[in-house]
């Protein structure tokens, strides 16, 4: 039995798959073609900047001038538009701040991560021979340590030569990554080439959080959506490093911490293939709420939020897809956590999560949580006392959307899987 961590009261920031055909056959450990593209299904299927203004002295006078905050206006007259800040990248899929305040990082799916640094796009970490890459296959996500600046640890998500989920820690200094100090710190099989999650990311009290799609194949075929002792189907939850040389521990509020009904790391079940979420943290900064994208299989992409400490949330997969009953015609709805909302396979075919929008350029848009989809390039954004705002017709629809990410500036950027990346901004 691994050692319980106690909870430590630190702050963690961090950052689609969209579905391959669906695969019902398993796979081998020998890796599987490689492909070049991230492929949509065919079934369907904070860092913040500072508030504080700079202020200015006249000489010989005593009074200071402060900017003015945006003036703001009613939504409905609000023009924004998602504004090319860089391009040129391979197959990106997420972005991710530096906590040192450099250039942001991009995670690309072939292997590597570089900087967005406006056209260079310095190589940070290149580890493209230990990566499978094709398809939803690749490497997927990156999260900082909450203790950065004193461990200077980061945490990678990919799927490793043997087809398996691998979670490694690095140390990074001077913005780069040290190769050589590789550890691996935990490993899931994967039966399929499809449904690997791929999003890491530090929550509350430090824990790193890992989401995993149930395996792949179509309609659960591998039954791990509703099975507690599989890391599959779920959401994770880690403490890392772990204590006396550990790779990781387990925190003692996940649900199946003693190891007794389910699995140590799970904290959450009920997913299908969770490919990004995010936390919108509380104004304690201890608690937040979890915002999760779950991509859909025949019918519906959702968005389901809670809170970070509930210990009993099932998503429904695969007895339910939505709102909507999926195994069969009936079923007990009330016995999983509904989506805050979703939409069908007319409006697009794999959601792309994102995150809820706390910048300071665009103060009316304070709570939005924005996402979009691989398939379509929708842009929508949601809160619970506006409902689903629709911001397509005024953006157009975006390239391949495949990840989101909260700059060093504090601001919303959405990444294209065609190499470009884009700004939320204002239009005056």
């Amino acid at each position: 039995m691994r050692r319980i961590a106690i909870p430590v009261l630190a702050l963690g920031v961090i950052a689609l798959t969209a579905c391959t055909p669906e695969q019902s056959t398993t796979t081998t450990d020998a890796p599987p073609p490689q492909a070049t593209t991230l492929t949509a299904p065919d079934d369907s299927t904070e860092t913040t900047v500072s508030t504080n203004a700079p202020t200015s002295t006249v000489a010989a006078e005593t009074t200071t001038t402060t900017e003015a905050p945006p003036a703001t206006v009613p939504l409905s007259e609000l023009r924004i538009a998602f504004t090319e800040v860089d391009s040129g990248f391979d197959h990106p899929v997420l972005l991710v701040a530096d906590p040192d305040g450099g250039s942001d990082y991009v995670v690309e799916q072939p292997g590597r991560i570089v900087l967005a640094d406006g056209g260079e796009h310095v190589v940070a970490l290149d580890i493209r021979d230990a990566v499978i890459f094709g398809g939803e296959q690749g490497l997927l996500g990156l999260a900082f340590h909450p203790e950065f600046a004193q461990n200077r640890l980061a945490y990678v998500n990919y799927i490793d030569t043997r087809g398996r989920t691998a979670i490694t820690q690095f140390e990074v200094h001077d913005g780069v990554f040290d190769a050589a100090s590789e550890v691996t710190v935990l490993t899931v099989n994967q039966p399929a080439r499809n449904h690997n999650g791929g999003m890491i990311a530090f929550g509350p009290r430090g824990y790193l959080w890992i989401g995993m799609g149930d395996g792949g194949g179509s309609d659960d075929t591998f039954r791990n959506g509703q099975n507690p002792d599989t890391l599959l189907g779920a959401m994770l939850r880690i403490s890392v490093p772990g204590i006396g040389g550990s790779p990781y521990d387990i925190p003692e509020l996940n649900r199946y911490a003693d190891g007794e009904d389910g699995a140590p790391e799970v904290h959450w079940t009920g997913l299908r293939n969770p490919w990004r979420f995010s936390f919108d943290f509380f104004e304690d900064e201890v608690g937040a709420d979890v915002w999760i994208a779950d991509v859909g299989q025949r019918r519906i992409e959702e968005i389901s939020v809670m809170f970070t400490d509930n210990r009993r949330a099932n998503f429904g997969w695969p007895v339910m897809e939505g709102t909507e009953c999926f195994q069969s015609s009936s079923c007990d709805k009330d016995a999983y956590i509904a989506p805050v909302t979703e939409y069908s396979h007319d409006d697009g075919c794999s959601i792309t999560g994102g995150y809820v929008y706390r910048g300071q350029s665009i103060p009316e848009l304070s709570g939005h949580f924005f996402y979009s989809d691989f398939c379509t390039g929708i842009v929508r954004s949601y809160t619970p006392a506006t409902g689903d705002h629709d911001w397509t017709p005024m953006t157009g629809t975006l390239p391949s959307p495949a990840g989101f990410g909260i700059g060093g500036d504090g601001e919303l950027y959405l990444v294209s899987h065609s190499g470009t990346i884009f700004r939320l901004d204002r239009i005056d």
